[in-house]
């Protein structure tokens, strides 16, 4: 009696097995098959809660997204931009979804240019699509405006500081009432003149008390800002700073400063978030209001969070940005200091990796390498 794999094997044109090592071999075979068949079924549908981290797009700071300038300033006398400052990114599988299917992590593992590691290293266990997505807008707004305060501060430019609503936590008692980007102007009455002066405010009432927030708010870009009246009914403090102490109200804000520059400077919507362009966008802006070319026409990447007192803060992914910046075409490539340690045995053939500490300091580099790309400049280790 012929065997259903005996069968498959004639139907393909060959010969069922007639002796013992024949049919041994042709067991081993049908086990193979089935444990790869098995493999292909687990690895669709078993999903692990992993992040893949690869090589995304790059964008010109100094550039064009979808034909519209990248970064736009007006109202003050602005330079001719050559060559390339691009911002590197990463895509991201498993960060929205919670995790990636079994068959695509060993994808991953296997791939020179990817990484594979624990989604909980970057985000919580219990944070969502939709929070990652928030958050990165979050992140990539609040850039932007240290981009600015980092660049005026550079060039000797002051700034007028507002206080604003840099993070919404899900399910807080604000969650749907205010929203990241809101400015505050007042609250219960008060008006506000720092982040701190916010949280203060409302430590002041009582669990359970109304918070009455004067905010201003742009529903989108150009518009005026419309003033709202907001009341926020407060909970506990559901991780305070001192557990045995009384009982605090929170509303769950996060609270920073927005630094705007005495003219316009508008950013395009590249659907990037996070906020590891700030360096980048502080040197375009600096490229764009000084009369030299900051990068010799030359072409530039790099990466790294940007404060305002422009310090230079380590980010994510750096080994998959430093792969998509030279297949971009990047000869330099401008490094966090505090990510060396990932960038060593890293760098693409062809490609220099400097790193910085501040944002002067990247200026200094790319002014330097443009005039002589020979130039001895800082390595890692």
């Amino acid at each position: 009696t012929l065997s259903w794999w005996d069968r498959v094997t004639m139907w393909w044109g060959g010969q069922p097995p007639r002796t013992p090592r024949q049919r041994a071999r042709s067991r081993a075979i049908r086990r193979g098959v089935l444990a790869g068949i098995a493999l292909i079924v687990v690895g669709s549908v078993v999903k692990l809660p992993l992040l893949m981290l690869s090589p995304g797009p790059t964008y010109n700071t100094i550039g064009e997204v979808d034909g519209a300038p990248l970064i736009s300033i007006s109202g003050t006398t602005t330079y001719p931009t050559d060559g390339a400052l691009d911002m590197v990114t990463v895509s991201e599988r498993g960060g929205s979804t919670k995790g990636v299917y079994l068959g695509e992590a060993l994808v991953g593992w296997v791939g020179q240019s990817t990484s594979v590691v624990p989604r909980e290293a970057i985000y919580g266990p219990d944070v969502s699509g939709e929070d990652v997505a928030e958050r990165n807008d979050q992140l990539f707004a609040l850039s932007q405006s240290d981009s600015i305060a980092a660049a005026m501060n550079e060039l000797g430019i002051p700034t007028e500081e507002t206080v604003v609503v840099t993070v919404v936590s899900g399910g807080a008692p604000a969650d749907g009432i205010i929203e990241a980007g809101d400015q505050i102007i007042s609250v219960n009455g008060t008006k506000v003149a720092t982040s701190a002066d916010v949280g203060e405010l409302v430590r002041a009432g009582a669990v359970g008390d109304t918070a009455v927030f004067e905010v201003l708010r742009v529903e989108e870009s150009g518009d005026e800002p419309t003033e709202l009246t907001l009341e926020v009914v407060t909970e506990a403090n559901p991780d305070p700073i001192d557990p045995d102490a009384d009982a605090q109200p929170y509303v769950g804000l996060s609270i920073g400063m927005a630094f705007e520059a005495p003219f316009d400077i508008d950013f395009a919507d590249s659907n990037v978030g996070g906020p590891s362009a700030g360096m980048m966008f502080s040197l375009a802006i600096i490229d764009m209001l000084t009369e030299d070319q900051l990068n010799g026409g030359k072409h530039v990447a790099g990466t790294g969070t940007i404060d305002p007192e422009g310090i230079v803060g380590p980010i994510g992914g750096i080994q998959q940005k430093l792969v998509g910046a030279k297949d971009a075409g990047a000869e330099l490539f401008l490094a966090p200091d505090l990510n060396c340690d990932e960038v060593l045995g890293a760098i693409p053939d062809g490609l220099t990796v400097v790193p910085v500490e501040t944002l002067g300091q990247a200026r200094d580099v790319v002014e330097t390498w443009a005039a002589n790309p020979s130039a001895k400049l800082p390595q890692c280790g």
